[in-house]
């Protein structure tokens, strides 16, 4: 499985730098999918969110914080990434953007009155020490939201899967988390890591959506070095990324509908509060 697995590294599974453009067009699209839901988890929406104080933590290129934002909350973005950051401080003139490690965030103890998160936690290379900072900084009776890839079959991972054997190329070794930092990548796993971050009424459900992207786009990620299977494809000479990309567009004909890849998606979903 080509996607962030249990025990990888952020390192290895996330290369943003330089690929902004790429990620917004291909995983960009991707991780929107969970934007709503995620927001709805918090229980923030445009009849509740005026004046209310909104973390987006890993905001990317802030699709979770526009729309946060266009509901009337007080929007703070923060990302260790400096090109991310300018993508998203370029969208969101209305929030507070900065450069910050969700595992080291420069507020105080309860500054914010919901914690959202997207597919971020399982990029962290603590993501135990992620989750305390993020229930730290949340106010008490405050909400949290995230969401994460998990372990377990998908369509985009097996089209990944497929790809590198067709192929023939050779996923370069994975760096694992130490045990004591890591979490599994499953429904009981994030469940225990949200609550270990002493976080209460944690309930974790899977959410589903359909992915409707130009063929094309979408290889943009890969070929850019983003995700799990981008490190697969930019560890392989110019000949096998050219074979990689040949082996995408046959296998990708059955998941076309009018020119377009329809993949359906899935991940999970955590929501809790912080005690009062």
């Amino acid at each position: 499985m080509t996607e962030p697995t249990p025990g990888s590294r952020s390192s290895v599974a996330r290369r943003w730098t330089g690929s902004v453009a790429a990620y917004e067009e291909s995983f960009g699209e991707l991780c929107a999918g969970t934007v709503a839901p995620l927001l709805a988890a918090a229980h923030l929406e445009r009849s509740t969110g005026a004046g209310i104080r909104v973390l987006d933590a890993g905001t990317g290129t802030g699709s979770v914080a526009a729309v946060a934002a266009s509901y009337g909350a007080e929007v703070t973005a923060v990302d260790s990434d400096e090109a991310m950051l300018a993508a998203a401080s370029n969208r969101l003139p209305q929030a507070t953007c900065l450069a910050a490690d969700v595992t080291d965030l420069p507020f105080p103890d309860g500054r914010f009155d919901v914690v959202l998160a997207n597919f971020v936690v399982n990029h962290l290379d603590d993501p135990r020490a992620g989750m305390a900072e993020l229930s730290r900084v949340l106010v008490g009776d405050g909400a949290i939201a995230l969401t994460i890839w998990a372990s377990g079959p998908s369509v985009m991972n097996q089209l990944w899967d497929d790809v590198i054997v067709a192929s023939d190329a050779v996923p370069p070794a994975a760096e694992r988390l130490p045990a004591d930092k890591d979490f599994a990548r499953t429904a009981a796993g994030l469940s225990e890591l949200v609550a270990g971050a002493g976080l209460v009424a944690v309930q974790v459900r899977t959410v589903e959506w359909l992915l409707r992207i130009n063929p094309d786009r979408f290889w943009a990620g890969p070929a850019a070095g983003i995700a799990g299977i981008g490190s697969v494809v930019t560890a392989q000479t110019p000949q096998v990324q050219a074979r990689m990309k040949q082996q995408y567009d046959r296998l990708v004909q059955p998941l076309l509908v009018a020119s377009q890849l329809e993949l359906p998606s899935w991940a999970l979903l955590a929501s809790a509060r912080k005690p009062a």
